[in-house]
């Protein structure tokens, strides 16, 4: 079984999926505010400074692939499926700009 299929999610978990891909830092801005943590807190858990949160929020960094997946799996909560499916889509992305 190739990466993505079998799995199915809802509508609402893909346009998130898709929301990261375009715009990493509001999905982090959008889970910190619903859940009232501050920059320290989701820092603490992956184990980087707030400031690397703050300016990967505000879009002033970029923020390579493993750290965005450090990010999503521990310190939002996002599950394998879901990180497993934005890889998908990074990946379907990268190919349809290179042809």
């Amino acid at each position: 079984m190739g990466a993505g299929e079998g799995i199915v999610m809802d509508q609402q978990t893909l346009e998130r999926i898709r929301k990261a891909v375009d715009d990493f830092g509001s999905v982090i801005k959008e889970y910190r505010n619903k859940e009232a943590l501050t920059y320290d807190s989701i820092a603490s858990r992956i184990g980087c400074s707030a400031s690397f949160i703050f300016r990967a929020e505000r879009g002033s960094r970029e923020i390579p692939v493993h750290m965005k997946i450090r990010i999503l799996r521990e310190g939002l909560n996002w599950n394998i499926n879901e990180i497993e499916q934005l890889l998908v889509e990074i990946g379907n992305r990268y190919e349809k700009k290179s042809r």
